[in-house]
């Protein structure tokens, strides 16, 4: 019965339960930060062009 009273590994099992949950949502969150990352960059990569564009 000591074992049924030990919880020790309790405390583990809910590190890890949150570590689960953070990274589920991290990449449920991914893909649009990732979509809007690129575009920021693809758009700051317009503009100097154009500002660099030889007449």
């Amino acid at each position: 019965m000591a074992f049924m009273r030990d919880e020790r590994g309790a405390t583990a099992i809910e590190y890890t339960l949150i570590a689960v949950m953070l990274c589920t949502a991290l990449l449920a969150a991914w893909p649009s930060f990732y979509n809007n990352f690129l575009a920021s960059w693809t758009n700051a990569g317009d503009v100097l062009k154009n500002a660099v564009k030889v007449p």
